[in-house]
């Protein structure tokens, strides 16, 4: 325990911030962050001293870089599975690791970002902060490079300047995530006796589960170790537009920021919520309007599987049902979510049943997944806005039969023991940030 004048030190050396609720106004300030009624939700500190270690891990996989012919972005890596680079063999993105990195994560109803320092094998939290996206993207993208973010690139690209800007971000490096419902994510199984020419056939079987020309993606892949017997071999299968990551480049360039690389949001997801637990789990991302399983198993994904429902879903019904505003409808969300309680039962009776249905087909994807493998489920994580909603943890361990807890990305970094508390709160809003941010830091 901390003496009170070490406890008083830190104190003097990270400001005291106020909670994001209390950030009530519209002009912009030093204390609250808003740019023209635009809230955003933002902390900034140094912080000297605390430890952490973070977490190491060891990828093994194959590189299909000669099929992407993606190759005039030199300067970024649109290596969608992060490589581990064997002895005499080096990737010129992992030849020296930055001392700061952004890691960006543009959401459907807010966009966060999350500056960390490396030190030593140390990452340090320096910043973070979330906008809301309403009031910057006006104008709606009709072309199939909308990826998940169907607006101009300009509006983008100013919306990630304020965020920046307001979250009071140094860094100029960023590693940028990808909608999970803007790429393709499966595994395809091949035969062990063709093991030796796995790296022919991948492009050629991709073209069942792609439903766009192979030409038109980039494609990468990796070989799923199992430590049981098989007389297969599990191959995890990632594919982007090419159109997607050609709009990402531009709206970084407009941005003033240097893409580092671009990530599908569960890789970012897996390395901030699970990290060396070996443990069969579910990452339950509950969006503003889809939901994605990522079935992890020894740190490496298994499935993605999306789910056309999220968190908006529940705030339109309690909307429509009470005749209440949007405002009242989100608080009720966090306030009296599932609660039992007979006074408070007009607000969960008109959420339970959107809930009923997001948790079965969860527990029906879940009961696929654990007939195909020898190791099954143990834990559900469960993060993003809709982690927020009050009951849901509890809900969920009473209809999944498993450990269920909430995700918090912060608790691999080193933050203040203050901050703590808040930190906690706001984790399920930035666990894609936080774990893009921590690419650059780790092997994989």
């Amino acid at each position: 325990m901390k003496s009170r004048s070490a406890r008083q030190a830190s104190q003097k050396t990270a400001p005291s911030l106020p909670h994001p609720a209390q950030n009530a106004g519209n002009r912009r300030s030093r204390n609250n962050c808003f740019v023209d009624a635009k809230p955003c939700i933002s902390a900034s500190y140094l912080l000297c001293g605390g430890r952490a270690v973070v977490d190491n891990f060891v990828f093994h996989a194959l590189h299909l870089a000669a099929q992407s012919g993606y190759t005039k972005c030199v300067a970024v890596d649109f290596s969608f599975l992060k490589k581990l680079a064997r002895p005499g063999f080096s990737l010129s993105f992992l030849s020296q690791k930055p001392s700061q990195m952004m890691g960006l994560h543009i959401g459907t109803y807010s966009s966060k970002v999350v500056q960390l320092r490396y030190e030593g094998e140390r990452a340090i939290l320096e910043t973070y902060g979330e906008i809301k996206n309403e009031g910057y993207l006006k104008h709606p993208e009709t072309s199939r490079s909308g990826g998940g973010i169907p607006y101009l690139d300009t509006d983008i690209s100013e919306l990630i300047k304020d965020l920046i800007r307001e979250s009071n971000v140094t860094a100029t490096a960023a590693i940028c995530t990808i909608p999970a419902t803007a790429a393709f994510i499966t595994t395809i199984s091949f035969p062990r006796s063709l093991s030796q020419e796995i790296a022919q056939a991948v492009p050629y079987e991709a073209r069942k589960y792609v439903p766009i020309p192979i030409a038109e993606v980039v494609l990468e892949w990796m070989i799923l170790e199992s430590s049981e017997p098989s007389d297969t071999i599990d191959v995890l299968l990632v594919a982007v537009p090419r159109e997607i990551v050609e709009k990402f480049r531009r709206v970084a360039q407009g941005a003033g920021i240097t893409l580092r690389a671009l990530e599908v949001e569960p890789f970012s997801l897996v390395r901030s919520l699970v990290g060396h637990d070996a443990t069969p789990q579910v990452l339950v991302n509950i969006g503003h309007v889809a939901t994605t399983l990522t079935f992890v198993d020894k740190g490496f994904i298994r499935l993605v599987h999306t789910i056309g429902r999220g968190s908006q879903e529940l705030t339109l019904a309690l909307e429509r049902g009470l005749a209440i505003g949007k405002d009242r409808a989100e608080q009720a969300k966090r306030d009296i979510g599932l609660s039992e309680r007979i006074e408070e039962r007009e607000i969960s009776s008109v959420l339970v049943p959107l809930i009923e249905t997001l948790f079965a087909e969860i527990a029906r994807t879940m009961a696929i997944y654990n007939r195909r493998v020898p190791r099954k489920i143990q834990r559900v994580n469960i993060t993003g806005g809709g982690a927020h909603l009050k009951g849901i943890i509890e809900y969920g361990a009473s209809k999944l039969g498993v450990e269920v807890a909430r995700g918090n990305p912060f608790a691999r970094l080193v933050t203040p023991p203050f901050l703590q508390p808040l930190l906690n709160d706001l984790g399920p809003n930035f666990s894609t940030a936080v774990g893009a941010a921590l690419r650059e830091f780790t092997p994989r």
